[in-house]
């Protein structure tokens, strides 16, 4: 297989599952501003941080409000991480692999496109919030179901994987830091809103019934994030998605230090002491996981992507 073609389903289902991520952190984060009270220091710039697009949130908006960041995060063009620019840019990348692609998942990624530019164009987009987001979380998981089904599990479907579990990954730890920057944040006392702020967190991952099943504890802080870090069944946890990425690699070539980064990352996860950590500590934590999760990415690209000797 062409490295520009692993390259092209890789970068597919990272913005698939980007898109689809910033739907459900958005979904979140707007009924975690509903549902607190205001003392509780939770603001849309927080959202912008955690995104980590600062520099281009700045360079078009002058206030992170509810409007501009929704925005930003919708449908301008110039941010990488905004639902318009992943669809769009998923399309593109189904678009030049039509060949290997299943015809099936060609229509669902160019039915998403359409949709999203069709909405996005309403007026009314900002009063149906929630039901446009719910509507990209279904499609986007139509197509990861669709290509699970109708593609050959060959190397082409593992860099879908790859690409897949490391952006679920990646968005999985910038959600719980939603958790963590408000609880520091918060010049109130939240031993009450505790339960409900991580509440609507394990759900915007769709862990809220897994979690009640297996952990059997009321939801607090570091057990909810403890979960969504080291659980090694659930879909979503940061574990379980290292673990699938690492089954995915040992199939290709020349996989020794893209495993080994993977290990890494691992061993931190696992050793990671969240009671110890959570609150005060947990955003450094967090930070250290997502830089080893840039190393995976990093390693994958120069090994199967760049151009010349390995």
């Amino acid at each position: 297989m062409l490295s520009r073609v692993a390259e092209r389903f890789y970068w597919m289902a990272r913005n698939i599952e980007r898109a689809e991520n910033t739907a459900r952190l958005l979904n979140a984060y707007n009924l975690l501003m509903l549902d607190l009270p205001r003392g509780v220091g939770l603001s849309w710039a927080q959202l912008v941080d955690i995104s980590g697009s600062q520099d281009i949130f700045a360079s078009h908006y002058r206030a992170a409000n509810e409007r501009n960041t929704l925005a930003f995060m919708l449908s301008e063009r110039d941010n990488p991480g905004s639902i318009i620019t992943c669809v769009s840019m998923a399309r593109e990348n189904v678009r030049t692999t039509r060949d290997i692609m299943p015809s099936e998942g060609f229509e669902q990624v160019n039915e998403l496109l359409l949709f999203v530019r069709r909405r996005l164009a309403s007026r009314n987009v900002h009063k149906n919030t929630y039901d446009f987001l719910a509507r990209v979380v279904q499609h986007c998981q139509g197509i990861t179901g669709l290509l699970a089904g109708t593609m050959s599990h060959d190397a082409a479907y593992q860099f879908v994987r790859l690409g897949r579990n490391l952006e679920r990954a990646d968005m999985t730890t910038r959600i719980l830091d939603v958790g963590s920057a408000t609880l520091i944040a918060s010049d109130t006392e939240l031993t009450r809103l505790e339960n409900r702020l991580w509440t609507w967190l394990l759900r915007a991952l769709s862990a809220h019934q897994m979690y009640r099943q297996t952990v059997r504890r009321q939801v607090s802080g570091p057990v909810a994030a403890g979960y969504l870090l080291h659980d090694v069944m659930f879909p979503r946890a940061v574990l379980h998605t290292l673990g699938e990425i690492r089954a995915c690699l040992k199939v290709l070539p020349r996989n020794t230090r893209a495993i080994r980064a993977v290990r890494r990352a691992e061993l931190r996860v696992r050793e990671a002491d969240v009671h110890a950590a959570f609150p005060e500590k947990f955003h450094a934590l967090i930070d250290d996981i997502q830089l080893d999760l840039g190393d995976i990415h990093n390693t994958i690209h120069r090994t199967w992507f760049e151009p010349g000797p390995r």
